[in-house]
């Protein structure tokens, strides 16, 4: 058996951020589910079928797609379909020929990646120009072999134990080579990803809008005992539509589904936010430049506003080439006056605390509030991509007064 050398054992004893990211790659999985043969008819809607005649039924009806299991490939309504059964004349007649699923509904796809790439995992996230150390890293970047410059591809220089790569001791409480609360904010930011790439490659696909069906499709209908009787769309009453708590239709049973088209951007109900850009400030305790990211949860109690909790976290380099980072805790109300097609134009104002480090002050907090634009395009009725500019004042300046910071992203919204 090859015994490895020190310096290889060492290669291999930490690589916290190949685990992160493998960690990340299996929450991408398990936050997003599987899209289900099964549709789900709004009760609402189950009602307004009920009240019209029978051979109308099968023209528009709105459904939501349920996640879970798929049990078979759904039927392919462009191919000839089999004859109604027997007593279906009275239902009506059948969509006329020519109809192709999803055949005015616009394709939307969604492609979901994970990559995996060595190095530290914070410096994606608050980058610091090349040779300048970052917060808590003992093994940052530092120049490379041959006169490259730093963070290129090779071997970093030697670092003394408690030291910086731009020399000196690390600031107390932080520990070298990625580890503590730097470890603790990148599994953070690693999950959220995860959540996020599962969440859109779900969001994406799932259909939420209007289908044809032929009347004398079955329907499953169930009580609130959960029994479940079949019921062919033609024949449900305004009693059914009252007594059934859930009804389900299933795109691989009798002559399939024929979608129409995706509902608009509907945000109401729970939402969820991420995402990364730029930060900028020019204020006189601190003029830097860096990248910012941003993750919020809220609720959308009408399409039109709602209230999400977030955390955003900057960092980056002053122009002395001094490190710092900031931290933002807030409660933000978003609202959203002014739609065109499917792009959104919205503001939002929040309050809560920043916590700050940097050469000049140290580490400390204060109050911290803000607001800002919000550009939102319509992707379904439950995705979007989203640009976000925001102004941002704290007082966390180290004479007491406030700091003022802009941070411009552009990110994902799921609703």
């Amino acid at each position: 058996m090859r015994v490895l050398p020190s310096a290889e054992k060492a290669r291999f004893a930490r690589k916290p951020e190949i685990a992160l990211a493998v960690f990340g790659a299996f929450l991408s999985s398990t936050c997003g589910g599987c899209l289900s043969n099964e549709y789900v008819i709004p009760r609402a809607e189950l009602s307004r079928l009920a009240q019209l005649p029978p051979e109308q039924r099968g023209q528009r009806v709105r459904v939501v797609q349920n996640l879970g299991d798929r049990r078979g490939e759904a039927i392919d309504t462009t191919r000839p379909q089999p004859p109604p059964a027997p007593g279906y004349e009275q239902g009506g007649a059948p969509p006329p020929e020519g109809y192709v699923e999803g055949g005015v509904e616009p394709n939307v796809g969604v492609g979901v990646g994970v990559i995996i790439a060595p190095g530290p995992p914070l410096p994606l996230i608050l980058p610091f120009p090349p040779g300048r150390p970052g917060p808590g890293f003992a093994g940052g970047p530092g120049p490379g072999p041959r006169g490259l410059p730093g963070g290129a591809m090779g071997r970093s220089a030697p670092v003394r134990p408690g030291a910086s790569p731009g020399g000196g001791k690390l600031p107390a409480g932080k520990i070298g080579g990625g580890g503590g609360k730097d470890d603790l904010v990148a599994l953070l930011i690693v999950v959220a990803l995860a959540a996020a790439v599962g969440m859109v490659a779900t969001e994406g696909a799932r259909y939420d809008g209007e289908v044809a069906m032929y009347p004398w499709q079955p329907l499953h209908l169930q009580d609130g005992n959960g029994q479940d009787r079949e019921v062919p769309l033609a024949q449900i009453t305004p009693a059914d539509a009252t007594a059934t708590g859930k009804a389900l239709i299933m795109d691989d049973e009798g002559w399939g589904l024929m979608r129409l088209g995706r509902r608009p951007l509907d945000r109401q109900g729970f939402a969820f936010k991420l995402d990364i850009g730029g930060f900028h400030s020019s204020s006189a305790s601190l003029d830097g430049d860096g990248m910012g990211f941003g993750l919020q949860f809220g609720y959308f109690p009408h399409h039109l506003v709602g209230v999400l909790g977030g955390w955003s976290i900057a960092g980056g380099s002053d122009a002395a080439g001094k490190s710092f980072t900031r931290n933002n805790l807030a409660l933000e109300a978003q609202v959203f006056p002014v739609g065109i097609w499917r792009l959104y134009l919205g503001g939002f104002g929040h309050a809560g605390i920043q916590y700050a480090d940097d050469a000049t002050g140290g580490t400390r907090n204060g109050t911290a509030v803000g607001g800002g634009l919000l550009l939102e395009l319509g992707l379904t009725a439950r995705l979007a991509l989203t640009l976000r500019a925001d102004y941002t004042s704290a007082k966390i300046r180290p004479d007491g007064g406030w700091q003022a910071g802009e941070l411009f992203t552009a990110g994902i919204a799921i609703y």
